[in-house]
């Protein structure tokens, strides 16, 4: 009593955390959170070994054990080093060394809490677990009976680099976080979680790569559920060869690129770290594209040994909640603080002489070009114009012209992908549920700005302390109302399997209705049919009619193998 009253009056004093693991005593601290409930915070758990330069580009290995020795857990570890200088903050440790995990547990006594495990996003590129903190994830996800984890990968060239064969295939960053899981199952007794109770998350990127995780014989068996926000591993921007281009270009630049991949490997080796990121920032941190990124992942015989499509067919089933903003590209459109991931975004005054001829010109030159798509480039152009341009046309209106160059790079890079696995998931049988957010946060000052919705990454702060662009304010309650939404749906579904509420009856898309979806807003409502229907027509039924799957795959969907055409749309 005397303890929880200490905790209660002086929450900023924290107490010790001793636990014991099949590798050692680890020492965290006691949290309390604002509700006066105390949870148990590791930070900087190391989970794999510490590299050395020959290890560079290759397979992680697992933390040895540090016994007699105690691990300290009170302090973030290194975060992973970011593709580009420009993204370097002073405040922040970096280090190749950065394969560290964040655990906060409600408890140390018992051993079937169900797990929550969180990838950050940023591209594969930037960004670290660090960002989420723990804070708020103790005061909304751990407090409710939930063992969390937060975890880093290696990222950009680091973490993704590619010679495009057996030397050098990629994917490091995505071993990293397979490695991740193979430790909690090792540790999770420790820190009261059930190791057969894991749910794998993550937003953006982290997304992408949860869905990468569902389907890899690397990965698929060691976790049971999956809570995907905002990516999909069917998207050109987490699965495409382009990477292979890119890493090529790059070890040109640092004067390693050779006719020998062991020998341009060895000779990446040499470089420090310091002059590969230099090296990626005079080439270019991003480019003109739907596929914004440069360093990702890709079909590499490994860890994708088939396609997702073949590999969703033997894959364990799991329990799938996933879903997008409706308006997630206009972030990276909108945005100049975003500019340097994303080579679509458009400054201030481009905005507003955005016109026709920009939108077409952006359709005919990247989306659509001659030498992907071949002979069947003048009809995909046709079918995008029709679509994008002429129908509903507003002639000679900026915002009509910017919001369609918004929708289009949204379909592309989060809805269609999206739309794609979960029909792959129904026809194989995986449960799935289908959200998308619509809430327009009256917290961010986007009132400069012609696109209304919910953007990419708005749903972040509720559940994590990451501010993407701006802070919650106290005083707007719808917006506090869509948060509460929001995370009962997660914590719900960690816990049970299922989002739905005491207030919402949330059903699994079916054959029946494939696109069924809960629309959050500050209200939480089921819609029967698919959010932008008519895009979703488009590119199911009306593009693959003109272009082959095997050409969309390559070059914008690499789910087209799969596309499931359905008529009740």
């Amino acid at each position: 009593m005397r303890r929880l009253l200490c905790l209660l009056l002086f929450p900023s004093l924290a107490f010790s955390s001793l636990v014991e693991t099949p590798f050692g005593e680890i020492e965290g601290f006691e949290h309390v959170t604002e509700k006066g409930i105390p949870t148990h915070v590791f930070l900087g758990v190391r989970y794999g070994q510490s590299p050395d330069v020959h290890s560079r580009f290759k397979k992680p290995e697992m933390v040895e054990k540090w016994a007699p020795f105690v691990h300290s857990a009170k302090h973030f570890g290194a975060a992973c080093i970011p593709f580009s200088e420009v993204v370097i903050a002073e405040d922040e440790n970096y280090s190749e060394d950065c394969l560290f995990m964040n655990i906060i547990t409600p408890t140390l006594s018992g051993k079937d809490l169900p797990v929550f495990m969180m990838i950050h996003g940023g591209g594969y590129e930037v960004g670290s677990s660090t960002a989420y903190g723990y804070k708020r994830l103790a005061e909304r996800v751990a407090s409710e009976g939930i063992v969390v984890v937060t975890i880093n990968y290696r990222l950009g060239p680091l973490g993704f680099f590619s010679l495009g064969d057996s030397v050098s295939p990629g994917n490091m960053g995505l071993f990293d976080q397979t490695l991740a899981l193979h430790f909690l199952h090792e540790v999770l007794p420790s820190f009261g979680g059930d190791s057969s109770r894991i749910t794998v998350s993550g937003h953006s990127a982290g997304s992408c790569s949860a869905s990468a995780l569902q389907f890899s014989p690397h990965s698929s068996s060691l976790f049971s559920q999956s809570f995907l926000m905002s990516g999909s591993s069917l998207s050109e921007i987490a699965l495409s060869e382009s990477v292979v281009e890119e890493s090529k270009k790059l070890a040109k630049e640092l004067g390693c690129l050779s006719g020998s991949s062991a020998k341009t490997i060895d000779c990446m080796q040499e470089r420090t770290a310091h002059e590969i990121i230099q090296a990626v920032t005079k080439l270019g941190t991003t480019r003109r594209h739907t596929n914004i990124l440069k360093f990702h992942p890709r079909l590499d015989g490994d860890f994708f040994p088939h396609s997702i499509e073949r590999l969703a067919k033997t894959a364990p089933k799991k329990r799938t909640v996933q879903g997008a903003a409706d308006q997630e590209s206009a972030l990276f459109v909108l945005y100049e603080e975003a500019s340097f991931i994303s080579g679509l975004t458009l400054s201030a005054p481009d905005q507003k002489r955005f016109s026709r001829e920009n939108l077409v010109d952006f359709i005919e030159t990247v989306v659509v070009t001659d030498h992907e798509h071949h002979d069947s480039a003048s009809a995909f152009r046709r079918h995008l114009i029709e679509f994008y341009v002429e129908k509903d046309e507003k002639k000679g209106d900026s915002e009509f012209y910017l919001q369609r160059f918004s929708d289009l790079a949204s379909d592309l890079q989060f809805l269609i992908p999206l739309y794609q696995e979960l029909q792959i998931k129904l026809a194989n049988n995986w449960p799935s549920y289908l959200y998308i957010l619509q809430h327009a946060h009256k917290s961010f000052p986007r009132d400069d700005f012609p696109i209304t919705g919910a953007y990419h990454g708005d749903e972040l702060e509720h559940i994590t302390d990451e501010i993407v662009l701006h802070p919650l304010k106290a005083d707007e309650p719808e917006d506090h109302v869509f948060g509460s939404h929001f995370v009962k749906a997660v914590v719900n579904f960690v816990k049970n399997g299922d989002p739905s509420s005491s207030s919402f009856s949330w059903p699994l898309v079916s054959k029946d209705h494939p696109f069924q979806h809960a629309s959050i807003t500050a209200n939480i409502s089921l819609r029967k049919e698919a959010y932008r229907s008519a895009a979703v027509k488009l590119w199911l039924e009306n593009v693959p009619k003109s272009v082959s799957g095997e050409s969309l795959r390559k070059s914008r969907l690499p789910g087209a193998e799969a596309l499931i055409v359905h008529t009740e749309l």
